[in-house]
């Protein structure tokens, strides 16, 4: 079942990768309480007559630069609401975001046993967030392709291309005096302000060190301080960790005192470059990770608690125009 945020057209497709890629939906847990919005998983709260998974699982149906689909969370409730979808397939919830994404990532890999393992272990994955509402197929293929085009130009292939959205692509979602509107903090580098997107395409299994990953998830809030420390002193036992650790402090600073803009800021912020962050990041994951900026900043807006969980119900239909009307070109 399509979404009726619309259609791509195949003609208005970018190159992307040699094959249409698979996939992969963490559609969350019942077994953490800090992750629930309202005291339910987030993939089954409804946003304009349909639970957050169906908008996303729609979406990635009706993408061109799609091929099979794998959602990963409580099997029972997803069986009912992807009920009808074609080529979507429900894994059954193992444990944390890794654990699952690492079920949904061997589902994958099953239905491409024919693949000599060199193959399989460097076929690139779509890895998204179930609680986006503001999505569409538009966006899904336009960053797969972005995806496509940095790894051609890459000397190797990436282990890990993460989306971002710049400040630019999320101002038509502030909200002004009359209406509301959601606004997160911003990573302060020198190529701009930036904020992360939750979607990927990784080959996982090229990351040596992915374990990290739940541990960055854990602490990603870096709004609040605790997380922050937390996640600079887990970054020490990581190889080249202490590297990261600074980087991470030094990307705070910018953002505490991005509201002067005073020359500390300037100077902070000038030493905060892109290559720093791809080197840190890809040197403690043990696998080269890239950065790629997609014009779509509702790939941004998922679905924190239940303050964005009433924004997004209410702002949904003038928000989904801005989506549809977002040039695919810019960014």
């Amino acid at each position: 079942t399509a979404s009726p945020a619309g259609e791509v057209a195949a003609a208005e497709l970018r190159p992307g990768f040699a094959h249409a890629i698979d996939a992969i939906v963490l559609a969350g847990t019942h077994q953490n309480p800090r992750r629930l919005v309202g005291g339910r998983n987030k993939a089954f709260l409804e946003i304009a007559g349909r639970p957050l998974v169906r908008h996303v699982v729609d979406a990635l149906a009706a993408a061109g630069q799609i091929a099979e689909i794998f959602v990963v969370g409580p099997a029972t409730e997803l069986a009912e609401a992807i009920a009808g979808c074609n080529r979507v397939h429900c894994v059954p919830q193992e444990g944390k975001m890794l654990s699952n994404s690492w079920a949904a990532i061997r589902a994958s890999e099953a239905r491409h046993g024919d693949l000599a393992e060199q193959d399989l272990h460097r076929r690139p994955l779509l890895i998204i967030s179930c609680d986006l509402p503001l999505i569409c197929p538009q966006a899904i293929d336009d960053f797969v392709a972005r995806c496509a085009a940095v790894d051609a130009a890459s000397d190797s292939a990436n282990a890990m291309l993460v989306g971002v959205s710049e400040a630019a692509a999320l101002r038509p979602f502030y909200g002004d005096e009359e209406h509301p509107g959601i606004r997160r903090p911003l990573v302060q580098l020198a190529s701009g302000r930036m904020r992360l997107a939750n979607i990927y395409v990784a080959r996982p299994r090229l990351l040596a060190h992915s374990e990290f990953l739940q541990t960055s998830f854990s602490y990603r809030k870096a709004k609040d301080w605790r997380n922050v420390m937390k996640l600079v002193v887990s970054l020490f036992s990581q190889h080249g960790g202490w590297s990261a650790a600074w980087l991470t402090v030094r990307l705070q600073v910018a953002a505490m005192l991005a509201r002067g803009q005073g020359r500390l800021y300037r100077k902070v912020k000038a030493g905060n470059t892109l290559l720093r962050v791809e080197h840190g990041v890809s040197t403690v994951l043990g696998g080269p990770v890239r950065v790629v900026e997609t014009p779509y900043g509702g790939l941004s807006l998922d679905v924190d608690d239940e303050e964005d969980f009433a924004i997004l119900s209410q702002r949904y239909d003038d928000w989904m125009q801005v989506v549809r009307s977002t040039s695919p070109g810019t960014g």
